[in-house]
């Protein structure tokens, strides 16, 4: 075999090999394929570098035995670090393949929300959120309010076969669109207003004040607020149909509500607001400010992982305009377990003082609503469930409660949170 012929089946070999590696990087930068990322786009880059190389020495001319010899060891130089740099890309964890394409958006290229755009986007993902995880949980709801409200002393596998004995296995979804009709507004008024709220924070405050700090504890307190005074009136009414007898003495929805309002009065739909909302300021504090940290912790160290790979690349094109939107999906999940147990664990026994105040009937006035009188009640209610049935009755029914709260808060934002990556709002 001559020199000619040995050039040509070395430039053969080396534009089938850079042809295979750049359909390989168009199926990783779409998405589609292995997904690799950068890293191995930019690996194909250099391989494609090394062919245009062998190519520009081919038809320039080879001189002799020793420029052959040196641009054939040039050529198999770059393409074992495009094939190493590619291998890399490739079998790297998933922690740190942090350029996944749902993990990594250019801020050029990003559409521009306006404002209004932004809350319709976000009320839209913690509706449909909400309407996901409320369906797959409602068994485990319904479970915690025969606890809670009727009092059943049965183990929770017993409760379960009782339920579904006396109603069928749809029992177990009972009130679960009225549920959802009350949730799912809360929680989509709720996600919107932190992040609404949790704008104006970081925008007023710099990174790591105590200020910030602060202010975000305040935006959890703020939107949980928010959302109980927009939604509390639908919560009344379910708790009122979900009771023993309840469906036999108010009938529908609507019935139920006309005969709240003309034997007990407006006020009765706010019954148990004032438990509710010094509930609802620790609670949604410490659900969002523990998230929230846990969240921005792991943005920082992949940014910072993204940032370490650039200075890595040698030879490959730099995205410099790229930033890391969003956490993995397990630790959407855990962190927001976590947030989820810690909250419900903190706040628990207003849950239950708030529930039973909701079932105290007869004529309401606004003073037993709010005000002083209100929290009057509150304290009433607090000696009055003690007394009757022990301090440990304010914690009746957390163990259910706390087995929903840990799936439910884990798929709560984990949904939400890919609601908005599908419609592209932070």
């Amino acid at each position: 075999m001559g020199p000619r012929e040995g050039v040509d089946r070395a430039r053969d070999r080396g534009t089938v090999w850079a042809s295979r590696q750049r359909s390989r990087a168009v199926r990783g930068r779409t998405g589609v394929g292995s997904g690799r990322g950068a890293d191995a786009a930019a690996a194909d880059d250099r391989g494609a570098g090394a062919v245009e190389t062998v190519r520009g020495n081919v038809h320039g001319g080879v001189g002799g035995a020793g420029t052959r010899r040196r641009w054939r060891k040039g050529f198999l130089a770059r393409a074992g670090a495009g094939r190493d740099a590619t291998r890399e890309a490739t079998t790297r964890a998933p922690s740190e393949r942090v350029v996944a394409a749902k993990l990594i958006a250019r801020r050029g290229e990003r559409k521009t929300n306006t404002r209004q755009e932004e809350a319709v986007k976000r009320l839209a993902s913690g509706t449909c959120a909400t309407v996901v995880v409320r369906t797959i949980l409602a068994p485990l709801e319904r479970v915690k309010i025969e606890y809670l409200l009727n009092g059943s002393k049965l183990k929770p596998e017993e409760l379960v076969r009782a339920i579904m004995r006396k109603e069928g296995a749809l029992g177990l979804w009972k009130g679960n669109v009225l549920n959802i009709a009350r949730t799912a507004p809360f929680k989509a008024i709720n996600f919107c207003a932190f992040d609404t709220y949790r704008e104006f924070v970081i925008r007023s405050f710099p990174p790591g004040s105590d200020g910030r700090r602060i202010g975000l504890l305040c935006a959890g307190a703020g939107a949980g607020m928010t959302a109980v005074v927009t939604c509390f009136p639908m919560d009344v009414i379910r708790t009122r149909l979900l009771t023993t007898g309840g469906k036999e003495k108010y009938g529908s929805f609507l019935a139920c509500v006309r005969t709240m309002y003309r034997q007990e009065g407006t006020s009765t739909f706010y019954r148990g607001i004032t438990p509710a909302l010094v509930s609802m300021v620790p609670n949604a504090a410490v659900y969002y400010s523990i998230y929230d940290g846990l969240k921005n912790r792991r943005l920082a160290q992949l940014n910072a992982e993204l940032a370490e790979q650039k200075k890595r690349q040698k030879g490959g094109k730099r995205d410099d305009d790229t930033e890391v939107r969003t956490i993995e999906q397990k630790n959407m999940m855990l962190y927001g377990a976590i947030a989820g147990i810690a909250s419900e664990a903190t706040t628990y026994p207003f849950e239950v003082v708030r529930r039973r105040m909701q079932m105290q009937s007869g004529r309401s006035t606004t003073d037993l609503v709010i005000g002083r009188k209100a929290l009057m009640s509150v304290v009433t209610s607090f000696r009055t469930v003690a007394s009757a049935t022990g301090w440990k009755s304010l914690y009746a029914g957390l163990g259910p409660s706390c087995i929903q709260v840990l799936p439910s808060a884990a798929l709560g934002y984990y949904t939400y949170e890919m609601f908005k990556l599908l419609f592209d709002v932070d």
